[in-house]
């Protein structure tokens, strides 16, 4: 018994010499070891160029809406019941070409009773003619004779614009761009039954701001694209500038007649119009890659002793492919113009290549 509870002091002894040496060796390892060298943020590679003074055209771009030079909708202009459709969506037309044809038989009917009418009223009124000129008539009878001769050819003329107006023409050289009715529905005066648009000229309507309508002239050319032809640039002339403003946006409706014989331009896009104002002094030119958006206004980053410096800048205009700074920056800075936009202000930052500008 006795030499077992000196085996238990044993153990237990030598487990408090293991801890004691387990906290001397820590609390040395602790006091001799080399601190770890800390991590260091990696500097985000950039591109720059320098900002520099210049003086540069003042443009000025405005949305605008391109529509057909004719686009009219027709409509029925008698009642009946159509017999012959002569035309459909797409198709090319001509002036005066046929398009629909509603029944005019009772109409035609109605022509040749009112011609036989006419030929009688006629005769009779030659015949009464001869004898006024003898005296034979008096003038009261003749001046009867000669009103129903005189009606009687407006009725023949009243048949024949009746019988017109069972056809639909096209009224321009152009295109169907939509059809409304089918071969023998019954239609009446005033159903629609065609479009058709003039797209060999076509005008881009663009509201005026009443700051810039004095940059704009009739006769002037102005360039212009649209979106889905992004390396092609069209021009055209004014040809009309409202006298007066639209009271809903106080802007000035102009519009710019244009050549489309290729018909590659179509009614409904969207036109970017470019307007020259005159010359802008003293601005900075940038990419639009240089120029972010924040809460309403302008940023740029700058690289400066390997930081990127975040600066408000104010935009003097906007032009398809840059940005002209009229305030927020000095000459000869560093303006970042790639690796920009996850940037924050103070980041480390590392030029890969400097470009001079445009």
């Amino acid at each position: 018994m006795k030499e077992r509870k000196n085996a238990i002091k044993i153990v237990l002894l030598a487990i408090v010499l293991g801890l004691v040496l387990l906290i001397a060796m820590f609390n040395f390892m602790k006091r001799h070891a080399k601190p770890m060298p800390e991590a260091t943020e990696a500097a985000m590679p950039v591109l720059t160029m320098p900002a520099r003074l210049t003086s540069t055209a003042d443009i000025v771009f405005l949305p605008a809406l391109i529509e057909a030079n004719v686009d009219a909708m027709l409509a029925a202009e008698k009642a009946g019941r159509i017999v012959a459709l002569k035309a459909d969506r797409g198709d090319r037309v001509e002036k005066g070409q046929l398009l629909l044809q509603i029944d005019d038989r009772i109409w035609q009917t109605n022509l040749k009773q009112a011609n036989i009418a006419a030929k009688d009223a006629e005769k009779n009124f030659g015949r009464f003619k001869t004898l006024k000129e003898s005296g034979a008539v008096a003038d009261s009878e003749f001046d009867s004779i000669e009103t129903a001769h005189i009606r009687a050819e407006a009725m023949a003329t009243e048949a024949e614009i009746n019988i017109e107006q069972c056809r639909v023409e096209s009224p321009v050289n152009g295109t169907v761009n939509d059809r409304f009715v089918e071969e023998g529905e019954y239609v009446q005066p005033g159903t629609p039954v065609f479009q058709v648009v003039d797209t060999a000229t076509l005008k881009v309507v663009v509201q005026i701001p009443e700051k810039d309508i004095y940059s704009i002239q009739l006769g002037d050319t102005v360039s212009f694209g649209v979106q889905p032809l992004k390396d092609r640039t069209f021009e055209g002339k004014v040809t009309f500038v409202a006298a007066r403003a639209d009271g809903r946006n106080n802007a000035f409706r102009a519009e710019i007649t244009v050549e489309n014989s290729d018909g590659i331009l179509r009614p409904g896009m969207i036109a970017l119009v470019e307007f020259h104002r005159g010359i802008n002094e003293n601005m900075v030119s940038l990419p639009m890659s240089a120029v972010l958006p924040s809460k309403g206004d302008h940023i740029v980053y700058l690289a400066s002793d390997g930081q990127a410096v975040r600066r408000k800048v104010t935009l003097e205009t906007i032009t398809r492919k840059n940005a002209m700074v009229s305030h927020g920056l000095e000459e000869g800075e560093l303006v970042i113009i790639e690796g920009n936009r996850t940037l924050s202000d103070g980041q480390r930052v590392e030029i890969v290549e400097a470009g001079g500008g445009e």
